[in-house]
């Protein structure tokens, strides 16, 4: 499999291919916005766009949720 992606591996990007379809079908039609889910998970580790720690209340603030 390849991906369109330059800037990462199959290694890095393979979770994709254990996603439940239904969860890519979703993503697909924009029903899932996968770029909101990643700004969630980061502010939940207290990271910000680049990954660095910036702290949870710093992290929610950046990234607006």
């Amino acid at each position: 499999m390849t991906y369109t992606t330059q800037q990462f591996t199959v290694d890095e990007t393979g979770f994709i291919q254990i996603a439940l379809t239904k969860v890519l079908a979703a993503v697909a039609r924009g029903e899932l916005d996968l770029n909101r889910l990643a700004k969630e998970e980061l502010a939940a580790r207290g990271l910000n766009d680049q990954g660095n720690w910036i702290g949870f209340d710093a992290a929610k603030k950046h990234h607006n949720v």
